[in-house]
């Protein structure tokens, strides 16, 4: 068993799940950095990290708003984005069909 955790938000529109998400990916990452002590202290955030966490967003994106650059903009706050829909594959926004290689080379223990 991988010592990772991984987060998806699945969300059908990306209208407010995709800045919801970010903003959670945003406090986690300031939560447990290290040199940001006085924003932990300002916003009285503490997560005790055990283990690395993947901040993941999943989408139908049934209104294409994923080629919209505020979503785009928002995308990299994540460590992968995957649409359920076909798409043409870029560096930000993957098809679900590799949800699973991703899943499997993160988790899986190679024998």
């Amino acid at each position: 068993m991988s010592g990772l955790s991984v987060i998806f938000s699945i969300k059908t529109s990306l209208r407010e799940r995709a800045g919801q998400t970010y903003r959670w990916k945003l406090l986690l990452d300031i939560a447990t950095a290290s040199n940001s002590i006085s924003l932990k202290e300002r916003y009285g955030l503490h997560y005790e990290q055990r283990r690395p966490v993947l901040v993941s967003f999943i989408t139908a994106d049934f209104y294409d708003e994923s080629k919209k650059p505020q979503q785009r903009g928002a995308f990299s706050f994540f460590h992968s984005v995957y649409v359920t829909k076909p798409i043409v594959e870029d560096n930000l926004v993957k098809p679900f069909s590799l949800i699973v290689p991703m899943l499997n080379r993160e988790f899986c223990v190679s024998e």
